[in-house]
């Protein structure tokens, strides 16, 4: 009876986990807002293919991950001519406050984020879940008063439920619409320049630059070393020149045979009138000295004198 009641509470208990869990899932959905809209593009963000069309953002206002899979996007009230974004695609999850862009093509053949209408059709624009009964956000424009290049953003009354559309100063795809200087520069860049044409010149050109410039410093430095090199050689080989071939002084800088003889003669006379010559014996005399009891030790003044007795 025990084992039947235990499994019957966790049975409960196992359905309302279950329960909350589909709910959870069910909330999260409509947690996905329509934040932005660009009906007419003229010069602004591309799409992969290098198109210029209209596109729709969808914003997730939760703190978890949104699978938009299998929900619907549609131009027409009432859900008609709906298109259905595919399901199993991981690009279709959108990360907690983050946002995916689609493009209102008007050919559902180019992928998952290419719409099969535009937005210049009727002025509304909804999205539904997975059911294609239930909207979870929807919102209206005026087709005769968009711009090119200029885009709709969307304000909603929490209380009433009001959605109010206001043109934004400047496009902001993947960022919020408050900020009008959320746009990265590489997103720019890669509005301006889809097929990477202008990113490879420029890497080529940097790189072309640069072995430009360590060619010129490693031929400025050869050029250098060679010429090192070349007066090094020079020196060498006219030392090894002079060395083989000794240049002779001319005969006004040779000193005669005579004149040496006088100069040697004249060096002669000067050491021999310098010295006396003197003889060779050597003689050693012995000095006698006069002996004086003054100087005898025996006298000395430190002897005692004697004692009588």
């Amino acid at each position: 009876m025990k084992l039947f009641s235990y499994i019957q509470r966790t049975g409960w208990a196992l359905l309302v986990l279950l329960g909350l869990s589909l709910s959870a899932r069910a909330q999260s959905v409509k947690d996905i807002r329509i934040n932005e809209v660009l009906v007419f593009n003229a010069d602004n963000y591309m799409d992969p293919y290098g198109h210029r069309v209209g596109w729709i953002e969808l914003h997730n206002t939760s703190h978890a991950s949104i699978d938009v899979g299998g929900c619907y996007l549609t131009v027409y009230p009432g859900g008609k001519e709906m298109y259905p974004i595919p399901k199993g695609d991981p690009r279709t999850i959108i990360p907690p406050e983050g946002y995916v862009i689609f493009y209102a093509e008007g050919t559902a053949t180019k992928g998952v984020f290419h719409t099969n209408f535009t937005l210049d059709q009727t002025g509304y624009l909804a999205l539904y879940d997975q059911s294609g009964r239930n909207v979870i956000d929807a919102v209206d424009y005026a087709i005769d008063e968009q711009l090119p290049d200029i885009s709709i953003g969307f304000q909603r009354d929490e209380e009433t439920g009001v959605v109010t559309a206001y043109a934004l100063p400047a496009t902001t795809p993947h960022a919020s619409n408050e900020e009008q200087d959320a746009i990265p520069r590489s997103e720019r860049f890669r509005m301006r320049d889809p097929y990477g044409v202008v990113m490879a010149i420029t890497a080529m050109s940097v790189v072309f630059s640069a072995l430009l410039l360590l060619y010129l410093i490693f031929r400025t430095i050869g050029k250098i070393n060679t010429r090192s090199v070349r007066k090094k050689h020079a020196k060498e080989e006219q030392a090894k020149n002079q060395a083989i071939h000794p240049v002779m002084p001319d005969d006004s800088e040779l000193i005669h045979g005579e004149e040496l003889a006088a100069i040697a003669l004249a060096l002669y006379q000067y050491q021999n009138d310098l010295h006396d010559i003197e003889s060779n014996v050597i003689t050693i005399n012995k000095v006698a000295r006069a002996y004086s009891p003054w100087s005898s030790k025996i006298y000395g003044l430190r002897q005692l004198p004697p004692r009588n007795k």
